[in-house]
């Protein structure tokens, strides 16, 4: 998948505190290209949960299109959503969604669908040690601090990655060290993969970026 295009979406059910601006995606067309990275700053009450989970096919509760390429997401069966995820497209919730009576390692792997590949566990070594998990890849997710299971989540976004890697508040637990430690280490997977990133974020990142910057 090369693009993901948004054109005139509106939510059906509310109306996001910021519709009224000129410069939101709401009710507009934005076009997101992969290969490119985009930072979506979305204050709370724009509907930045709804946007995310709708671009991953979760729901369709608004009016408009979202197009995967020059296929409108709304004509797809369930079947050829979930195939998209696996391949195209993949979100990391803001509630991270990690299996509790998992460890680390067993969430982290499960993204590879089943696949033997002696190159997960060495991206799951290094990425873990970039983030500072490593020690904890078999302690079982439940017993993980929240900034410990963003962390392990964010691994588990890159162990296998999409054409497109989309975030909501993934690093709203880190500090700022740890926070752009995760932000550089996701960078530099996309761009060795070619992956579109697309972060979700209340405000602008507290360090120096190269994402193209929005407002929901």
């Amino acid at each position: 998948m090369n693009s993901i295009t948004l054109d005139g979406i509106t939510p059906k059910y509310f109306v996001p505190k910021t519709m009224a601006t000129a410069a939101t995606i709401w009710n507009t067309k934005t076009t997101f290209t992969k290969g490119e990275y985009y930072l979506v700053i979305a204050p709370s009450g724009s509907g930045k949960s709804t946007l995310a989970t709708a671009m991953l096919g979760n729901h369709f509760e608004y009016d408009g299109t979202i197009l995967y390429d020059l296929v409108s997401l709304k004509t797809q069966s369930l079947e050829q959503i979930v195939a998209f995820r696996r391949n195209q497209l993949q979100l990391l919730f803001q509630d991270v969604r990690l299996i509790p009576d998992l460890t680390v390692r067993e969430n982290v792997l499960l993204r590879t669908f089943g696949k033997k590949n002696a190159d997960f566990e060495s991206k799951l070594q290094s990425y873990a040690d970039t983030l500072g998990i490593l020690p904890l890849l078999d302690k079982k997710a439940k017993n993980c601090s929240y900034g410990e299971r963003q962390r392990s989540a964010i691994v588990r976004s890159l162990i296998n990655p999409t054409d497109f890697l989309v975030y909501d508040e993934c690093f709203s637990h880190l500090d700022l060290k740890n926070k752009q430690i995760a932000f550089d280490l996701i960078i530099r997977v996309a761009e060795a993969h070619g992956s579109g990133v697309i972060f979700f974020e209340l405000n602008d990142f507290p360090f120096p970026h190269q994402c193209h910057i929005l407002n929901l």
